[in-house]
């Protein structure tokens, strides 16, 4: 409909190019002479006074033709079209199933090696009721505590040398941990499990299952009331064992943060 009413603009525009009348001399009554003397200046101007209009319509109507071009009007394309014909010379190209064969043997050799480096039926769970962090007030850092529950399903014993949570390694007992309350300090205690940290040989029986507790100290205060990190247990073989782990601040330092708040 657009094109149909953009070609009849342009027929009736070069219809009235021409059919334009020309514009007669300007006359002038006070110098009537001035046409007798001057005849060719006056012929001279008056084409040019109908060159100018016709040439700017004729402009106007080159340019409503030129918009009536598919490159300006937008018609549709078939894409569906077009990507159904690059799918088809794809699919019947030898590059493409040497790709295929390329990716199905790296995601199958991604499979074997993390096999291989993994512990073999070892599990990891978190206890999440002994697993909290801290803002320490003594050293100005995080204190953290995760436990675990371990259990080997194995015919043969793991030796763990290393439990890292996000890069930081396993401490040494941290002895004591003491929250600065509104009235009195709070001290925290800590699981009642066996406590694991870096250089100790910790080994586990087969089909034996056994809970511990790890501390971890990081210098990056933080606000927040949940982390999240990795965290990776190796054993005497290098192979390991990686689970992600949500850890929440602890509840008394959280009261205490909320007596404090209310007091401001």
């Amino acid at each position: 409909m657009i094109g149909s009413f953009l070609s009849y603009l342009t027929s009736w525009i070069l219809s009235r190019c021409t059919t334009c009348p020309r514009r007669t001399a300007d006359t002038s009554i006070q110098h009537p002479e001035s046409r007798i003397e001057h005849p060719v200046s006056s012929i001279q101007h008056q084409a040019s006074s109908i060159k100018h209009p016709v040439s700017s319509i004729k402009y106007l109507a080159s340019s409503i033709y030129l918009l009536q071009t598919p490159i300006i009007r937008g018609e549709e394309v078939d894409r569906f079209g077009e990507i159904k014909k690059i799918g088809s010379s794809l699919l019947s190209s030898n590059i493409f199933y040497f790709v295929v064969v390329c990716i199905g043997i790296a995601i199958a050799l991604i499979f074997l090696y993390n096999r291989r480096k993994t512990i073999p039926d070892f599990e990891v769970s978190v206890i999440s009721e002994d697993t909290w962090f801290v803002t320490r007030d003594d050293t100005n850092r995080v204190g953290i505590v995760v436990s675990l529950n371990l259990n080997n399903r194995a015919t043969r014993g793991v030796y763990i040398k290393n439990c890292k949570l996000s890069g930081y390694s396993a401490k040494d007992h941290p002895g004591e941990i003491y929250l600065k309350g509104t009235e009195e300090n709070q001290n925290l205690n800590f699981p009642e499990y066996k406590h694991f940290c870096r250089g100790q040989d910790y080994y586990l029986g087969p089909y034996f299952s056994e809970k511990i507790w790890v501390y971890y100290e990081s210098r990056a205060v933080t606000m927040r009331n949940v982390l999240g990190a990795p965290l990776t247990i190796r054993d005497s073989q290098k192979k390991r064992k990686s689970i992600q782990v949500q850890i929440p601040r602890h509840a008394d330092q959280i009261a205490i943060y909320q007596d404090l708040a209310k007091m401001w």
